[in-house]
């Protein structure tokens, strides 16, 4: 049995879709488990834990073979670090106490640096907390989501334009769907090893802000144009839509990093492409 966390979200849902597929049995740990009966319907059993629940993820680990976790930074935290830190040890110390055998654990590019690379770096002291925790221990280390053009594509459809923080606009930089992320993590839940590995998973081409707004122009039946926001105005966007000061800061500071080419993958590991294409990503998104 594996037991997959954030199963409802976009990386743990398609990791349950596809090992409840490939015939494993799978313990989906949820939150709000009155609101994850769709996931039961798909023969996953539910176990509720919060992130920081050391005794209730403790008990959702307990008998699995294989565990998939995963840290996402808090959008209402008044300091992001500090609350991934807290979760981080909560994930840590469950896996001890539970003695998995296996961990795959969700991380990024650029996670291997302690600096520069804004919010990144919560994921650098997640490996950091779980190096050790568990006998055989997989990092997928994902380059940026396309699915994160989710966020802009109302205004895309209304107005035409694709508002972007990476630029410039027609720089093609690596990107990967959820999907892919998902299904690799499933593959490795049964991938167990001695020791730790990483995995640094891309997508099936590099594309740049002006191919997503050509992609998604196709895909509205109309002009899209990529059109690059103003860098004073990251922050208070971000704060708009609903993230804390802390975490719009330092997603603004990823995309500083990611646009100066400071958040690439370390040279070390194994590479892996995903085959989601961006346009076929888009097109879920639009449904």
């Amino acid at each position: 049995m594996f037991a997959i966390m954030g199963a409802t979200g976009q990386t743990g849902g398609a990791a349950l879709v596809a090992t409840l597929a490939a015939g494993h049995a799978v313990r989906a740990i949820v939150r709000e488990p009155h609101r994850a009966a769709a996931l039961a319907d798909k023969g996953a059993v539910l176990a509720k834990a919060d992130l920081d629940d050391a005794e209730a993820l403790t008990a959702a680990f307990t008998g699995a073979a294989a565990v998939y976790v995963l840290n996402p930074v808090p959008h209402a935290a008044e300091d992001v670090f500090a609350a991934a830190a807290k979760n981080g040890a909560a994930i840590a110390e469950a896996i001890r106490r539970a003695g998995v055998p296996h961990v795959v654990a969700l991380s990024s590019s650029g996670a291997h640096l302690t600096e520069g690379t804004g919010i990144v770096r919560a994921l650098h002291d997640f490996e950091q907390v779980l190096r050790g925790a568990a006998p055989s221990l997989t990092f997928i280390r994902a380059t940026e989501f396309m699915e994160n053009w989710g966020s802009v594509l109302g205004v895309a459809a209304e107005h035409g334009i694709l508002p972007s923080m990476r630029q410039p606009l027609d720089a093609a930089g690596e990107t990967v769907s959820a999907l892919d992320v998902g299904r690799q993590a499933a593959a490795e839940l049964a991938r167990p090893h001695a020791g730790e590995r990483i995995i640094n998973l891309k997508g099936p081409a590099e594309y740049s802000p002006e191919e997503a707004a050509l992609a998604l122009g196709e895909l509205l039946g109309k002009p899209v144009a990529a059109v690059a926001t103003p860098r004073e105005e990251w922050e208070p966007g971000l704060v708009a839509a609903g993230l804390s000061a802390s975490h719009a800061r330092e997603l603004a500071g990823l995309y500083d990093a990611m646009n100066a080419g400071r958040a690439a993958f370390e040279a070390v590991g194994e590479t892996r492409r995903g085959s989601v294409a961006l346009k076929a990503a888009l097109a879920g998104l639009l449904g």
